[in-house]
Parts: C-alpha cells; structure tokens; sequence
C-alpha cells in the first residue's frame, strides 16, 4: 500500500498521463490499433490512488490537448471541423474512456481496502 502512499509516484502519475495520452492519440494513425492506448489507460488506472488524481490527469489530458491540436492544425477547415465535432469527441471520450478508467480505479480501491483490511483482522 505504500506505494499508493507515495506522493512522488502520485504526481508522476497524474502527470505522465496527460502526454502519454497525447503522445499516443498524435500518432493514432501510425499506430493504427486501440489496444495499445487501452493497455496504457488500463495500467494507468493502476497507478492511480484515488479518483481525484485520475479527474486531475484527464483535465490536465483536455487542457494541454485542444489547444496544441489546434494550433497544429494548419488549414483552417481543419480546425473549424475539430471544432465542430469536439461536443461528440468530449462525449465518446467520457463513455468510452473516463467512465470506465473510474469504474477501474472504484473497483480497485475496492479491492485492495478489503484485502486490506483483511489481512489486518487476521
């Protein structure tokens, strides 16, 4: 449990992800597979103590994000269609990818407490 504990490993969590999650869907197209980022997400989930680092990680993901697509974006019927659709990605991306990140961490954090207190009963 220490290592849950440890604030150094914390924030290198809750700041890795937001550009390894960049760095990853940049380069969708080269990877051309969703397992990897799954994989990524999933072990990421793991390293998270509690559900406030992984709310931080993903605001931080959105913040740092948009903002160098856009300016990455170098014809502007680019960005006008980035723009356009960025209701539809927000709300894929809070079904597909963050609900299920706070299920894990919930039922992770479940787990580890019972075992535990488990082994401490004992």
């Amino acid at each position: 449990m220490s290592f849950y504990n440890n604030r150094m490993v914390q924030i290198l969590s809750v700041i890795l992800y937001p550009i390894t999650a960049f760095v990853i869907l940049s380069n969708g197209a080269k990877i051309v597979s969703w397992v990897i980022p799954a994989v990524i997400a999933v072990l990421f989930c793991f390293l998270w103590k509690n559900l406030r680092n992984l709310m931080i990680s993903n605001a931080l993901l959105w913040i740092l994000s948009v903002p160098i697509w856009l300016f990455w974006i170098e014809e502007e019927r680019g960005a006008v269609v980035f723009i356009a659709n960025l209701p539809i990605i927000i709300t894929l991306y809070m079904f597909i990818v963050f609900l299920p990140e706070v299920i894990i961490v919930l039922i992770r954090n479940f787990l580890l407490n019972k075992l535990f207190r488990h082994r401490n009963n004992e």
